[in-house]
């Protein structure tokens, strides 16, 4: 709500400062994501939920074929913006 007010320049307060449209978003990003892991710690009190995935590091394994053929569709996309950007 602060967003909402303070660049309308609604108020003659200097607590309503004007920030550019991107800052904005970036300090809505930062509360936002901060609000919800203070809510998920206090929810949990810390502990890990019974039913959530483990992550570990053979969760993201590729095998070598699906790495050389994501290579290889890398080189043909650069070919061809290559070929078409100029």
């Amino acid at each position: 709500m602060y967003f909402k007010v303070a660049p309308k320049e609604w108020s003659a307060h200097p607590l309503f400062v004007n920030v550019p449209f991107l800052d904005q978003m970036g300090y809505t990003l930062v509360l936002t994501m901060l609000i919800i892991m203070v809510y998920s710690y206090l929810q949990h009190k810390g502990k890990d939920k019974e039913k959530g995935i483990p992550i570990t590091k053979d969760l993201f394994k590729t095998s070598p074929l699906f790495n050389i053929g994501s290579f290889a569709i890398m080189i043909i996309l650069v070919a061809l913006y290559a070929l078409f950007w100029s």
